[in-house]
């Protein structure tokens, strides 16, 4: 089933995607046509591309290609406002699969009889923290709409927390999204990583 905020285009170029880059470049993509791409997060501009092969490849090649596209995917916002006013901002569309990724850590925080932390991230005690309340916060939230009882992140054995706030980090760097970034509040297509999707994930 299409997600209801993935364009046609995207939905169809997402089907031959097979890295984390060519998938975050298909959920960009808003309409093609002809010799011209439109962008979800510019559905206002038309870039003129010319692409040499009929693949995902030779179109985001070709969006390369062109400066004002490539300017465009290397600027695109992280995130937009929450649905409701007590809501924390939420990510993008474009980076749903990252939203799915982080939605697995987090159970598998609770379920997994192995959930080590990630060596090369470090991460300052106030900072584990503070995700674990903002997570618990979307819990309770989505507990209350709902009418369940909310799981509870701050009961969380602490290496487990920790090793749940490392593991987002390092999954918000994979798409290119570091603490720098955050802060410009931007990332880029063209920085994400060419792993492949996960298996932990259903794509």
């Amino acid at each position: 089933m299409r997600d209801p905020e993935l364009s046609i285009a995207g939905w169809l170029l997402l089907r031959n995607a097979h890295t984390l880059r060519e998938r975050a470049f298909s959920r960009t993509v808003e309409a093609l046509d002809h010799d011209s791409i439109k962008f979800v997060h510019t559905s206002d501009q038309a870039f003129q591309i010319h692409p040499v092969e009929p693949s995902l490849t030779g179109l985001m090649a070709a969006c390369s290609a062109n400066t004002w596209s490539r300017d465009r995917l290397g600027n695109i916002p992280i995130s937009r406002p929450g649905r409701s006013a007590l809501s924390d901002p939420e990510l993008v569309p474009m980076l749903q699969d990252l939203a799915d990724i982080l939605a697995s850590e987090a159970g598998q925080a609770f379920t997994s009889s192995y959930y080590p932390c990630i060596p090369d991230v470090q991460m300052p005690h106030q900072h584990v923290q503070i995700v674990m309340q903002a997570l618990q916060r979307e819990m309770d939230r989505e507990g209350k709409s709902r009418q369940r009882h909310p799981v509870e992140f701050l009961a969380l054995p602490k290496e487990r927390q920790r090793a749940l706030a490392e593991r987002r980090r390092w999954w918000f760097q994979k798409f290119s999204i570091t603490p720098e970034c955050w802060v410009t509040g931007h990332w880029s297509v063209w920085d994400v990583s060419e792993e492949a999707m996960p298996e932990m994930v259903v794509a």
